[in-house]
């Protein structure tokens, strides 16, 4: 029984990968979802564990192409489907729907082996006529129900002797099992390839960035798993608790504004000039707040510059505000269309929005209220680049603080409200730069050496 596990498993990765294309890979999804809904019906638990396995396995899971193409119907019954064999409460789901149903059935004999094995954990052998009572009880009790299974007659189903022929011929063997799943993996990967950066906020709509931009939007240096990026301090002084190191010499580590009341200032290297080495006083960054008001749910909406919260490993305070940031604040959003479709629910969701060179950085909410930059989370949950992206303002009817942006390239629409028009027509400006990558213009007072 557990080699028509593996045969089938195998069988249907194999199927759903020989197709070419993602409408063809979706109609053969569809086909075995239809199987496995047959084997639910007359109570082939075993087999259709074998299809729900090898549709939830990595060469198939990861064809995100294909399972868009899918119809929604065969999606929701594939979603109750592998609610069946969910492995939460030691398989809850799975053994109260074997206690409902009646012979004949082939149950899943993967739930039975695992009992076994915890059976033997808990009272050992130990040979004998010392045996302990309660193994020989639990485990004579699961071998009387899977004898019990035994007596199953499927006689009422109809034989179809090219079919059976056809399914005994696939054949693989069990020893190279390791193989055969890496080639399947290879194929799939082949047939779609891997267009997301690998992660932990990544999203689609991430390709084609530069790394480096990645790289310096790990807003928290606290951060110690292997899935965050982050740069190494080329320095190896030990780290002191409030001490701005980003204004020091050397690095440029960020921590927090109310961390300063917790350091000695005598410790703090001073900044030195270039020319005489004489000590430069500390410079003071800017901060520009406009705050605002929206009309329909008085919820105050923010737009700034370039904060001290903000910076990133790769950014000094003292560099220009305009060099990173141009413009940020708080935003609703709408989606029109998504991946070239219109979804079926769309709804007004609140982001802190910020322009980040030519891209365009989406900050999810830590509540349901709030519009300060505290109110939103530190690391961004989206990245999109804004290059070739369409921008303009509409005016509709009790409102004309919307702006619309258009991305042709992922087939991507979204509306934002910002509170007021003029607000709308900044973030139109500020957008439409990005989108074209117009360069920064020099500060005026750049020193020259021609």
């Amino acid at each position: 029984m557990t080699t028509v596990v593996f045969q089938v498993s195998f069988w249907t990765v194999e199927e759903v990968l020989k197709r070419p294309t993602a409408k063809h890979r979706a109609e053969i999804l569809a086909f075995f979802i239809k199987i496995a809904k047959k084997l639910y019906e007359i109570s082939n638990l075993h087999s259709l564990f074998a299809i729900i396995s090898a549709l939830q396995s990595a060469s198939i899971y990861r064809l995100t192409k294909t399972w868009h193409c899918l119809p929604k119907k065969d999606k929701q019954c594939f979603d109750k489907l592998t609610e069946v064999f969910s492995d939460e409460n030691n398989w809850a789901n799975l053994r109260s729907h074997i206690e409902s149903l009646k012979l004949p059935c082939i149950p899943y004999l993967g739930l039975y082996l695992t009992d076994l094995v915890y059976i033997d954990m808990a009272h050992p052998h130990t040979g004998g006529l010392l045996e302990s009572h309660q193994r020989t009880l639990k485990m004579n009790n699961i071998l009387r129900i899977i004898s019990n299974y035994q007596h199953s007659d499927y006689n009422f189903l109809i034989r179809v002797p090219h079919v059976i022929n056809y399914l005994n011929s696939i054949r693989y063997i069990e020893e190279l099992q390791k193989f055969v799943e890496d080639d399947q993996y290879k194929l799939s990967m082949k047939l779609e390839p891997n267009s997301i950066p690998s992660s932990s906020n990544g999203s689609k709509e991430s390709v084609g960035l530069d790394p480096l931009a990645i790289v310096s939007l790990n807003l928290s240096p606290a951060k110690t798993s292997s899935g965050s990026l982050r740069l190494q301090s080329v320095t190896t002084n030990k780290f002191i608790p409030g001490h701005r190191k980003c204004r020091s010499l050397g690095s440029n580590i960020f921590t927090k504004t109310h961390q300063v009341a917790s350091f000695n200032p005598k410790e703090i290297r001073k900044t030195l000039h270039l020319l005489d080495d004489s000590e430069l006083e500390e410079s003071k960054l800017s901060h520009t707040l406009v705050a605002l008001s929206s009309p329909s749910t008085d919820m105050p909406l923010q737009a700034s510059q370039l904060t001290e919260e903000s910076c990133t490993l790769l950014t000094r305070l003292t560099e220009p505000e305009e060099t990173t940031c141009s413009m940020q604040g708080c935003v609703r959003r709408k989606t029109v269309m998504k991946d070239g479709r219109k979804p079926t629910v769309a709804s007004w969701q609140r982001y802190w929005l910020k322009i980040w060179a030519s891209s365009l950085l989406y900050f999810s909410p830590k509540s349901f209220k709030g519009a300060q930059r505290s109110d939103f989370k530190r690391e961004p949950c989206k990245m999109v680049s804004l290059i070739g992206c369409q921008v303009f303002c509409l005016e509709t009817i009790g409102r004309q603080d919307v702006f619309q942006l258009i991305d042709n390239d992922q087939g991507n629409m979204y509306k934002f409200r910002v509170g007021t028009k003029a607000l709308a027509e900044k973030w139109c400006k500020h957008l439409q730069q990005a989108s074209t990558g117009d360069p920064t213009p020099l500060p005026s007072n750049l020193m020259t050496f021609e």
